[in-house]
């Protein structure tokens, strides 16, 4: 009898371990919702201001700079600006971005003062079926005010929201990657470092 029983607790181990393998290694649901198009989130973060889109080439130098701070390598070579202007004097600078997620990349636009600081993060394009909570102002706003003396990571000066961990860290990430790639492209070259 006992012999039955030990039998029958491997064999349903071994049933739920296949299980649960193949429930993992199926391909993830493509889930894409699109809250603003590139127009709308311009319009959102910079308003009444005149918009200049700048493409920016990153030296090899300048990528060594920006991999260190990020302390993660970069895949890519330039980065658009979109600049705001008022009295054709620069007053702001917007990124958008993608930051891979648990299974897809989601796209957002952060907005940063002459400073490089932070004033707005808006979810454009989300496409995971969970964790999408990461485009509510409650999350978003933590990120307001924030430069390169932050840290910009969860756990820290971010709280991450449950149910959307790797949502929250990627956005995080990006954050921080807006705020390096700003100073190092845009503002150093600005005030002559």
């Amino acid at each position: 009898m006992k012999r039955f029983y030990l039998l029958l607790i491997i064999s349903c181990f071994l049933f739920w371990g296949t299980t649960t393998s193949r429930a993992y290694s199926e391909t993830p649901e493509y889930y894409e919702q699109v809250y603003l198009n590139e127009k709308q989130a311009i319009d959102l973060v910079f308003q009444d201001l005149a918009v200049e889109k700048k493409t920016v080439t990153i030296t090899k130098e300048q990528k060594k700079i920006v991999q260190k701070r990020l302390k993660r390598k970069i895949k890519e070579n330039s980065f658009t600006f979109f600049i705001g202007q008022k009295n054709n004097q620069d007053v702001g600078y917007a990124l958008i971005l993608d930051e891979q997620g648990k299974h897809f990349p989601m796209t957002f636009i952060v907005s940063l003062d002459k400073n490089a600081t932070v004033e707005q993060v808006a979810i454009m394009v989300y496409r995971e079926k969970r964790g999408d909570e990461v485009k509510r102002k409650r999350f978003l706003n933590q990120f307001k005010n924030k430069g390169s003396k932050d840290s910009l990571e969860v756990g820290d000066d971010i709280i991450h929201l449950t149910g959307a961990t790797i949502s929250s860290w990627s956005v995080a990430a990006g954050v921080k990657k807006a705020v390096v790639l700003t100073e190092v492209l845009i503002k150093n070259n600005k005030d002559g470092n």
